[in-house]
């Protein structure tokens, strides 16, 4: 089997790098100028871990998720005893429904007020929505991994 070089450009930074002669100074301060921009593009681009969102039990689009593609979703509360879901979904057109979520594996709230509350995630015509069956709104984590 032979492996050939990415088709794909990814973020990251060098494995090493020249510094050069200081004479004349403004080459230096160019050269780090560019070396900073580097570190902080591939910085800035790397994907955050999770954020959070506030998920009552009317059914609200789920922010910055694409239109379509392929995605897993975690979710959990912020606090201890709070439900934790996590979905896999598919949607191959921005204008259509896209596949029922799949729950991978859940908990349900287990101390009040969320004593046996779930999650659900559905597929609208343009968005996923997410909500809850529980009476509070609450805070919740949310981990996307995505295709884009």
């Amino acid at each position: 089997m032979t492996f050939l070089p990415s088709q794909f450009n990814f973020n990251e930074l060098p494995g090493n790098t020249i510094v050069p002669e200081l004479d004349p100074e403004e080459v230096f301060v160019q050269y780090l100028t560019r070396l900073y921009e580097d570190i902080a593009f591939a910085v800035n681009n790397k994907d955050n871990i999770s954020f959070t969102i506030p998920i009552g039990n009317v059914a609200a689009d789920i922010p910055v998720m694409p239109n379509f593609g392929a995605f897993l979703i975690c979710v959990s509360g912020v606090d201890d005893g709070m439900p934790a879901y996590v979905w896999a979904l598919a949607k191959n057109n921005a204008n259509l429904a896209g596949t029922t979520p799949a729950a991978l594996t859940n908990q349900v709230g287990t101390i009040a007020p969320w004593v046996g509350v779930t999650l659900t995630v559905t597929s609208t015509l343009t968005n996923y929505q997410i909500q809850h069956s529980g009476t509070v709104t609450g805070n919740f984590n949310i981990r996307i991994v995505s295709t884009f």
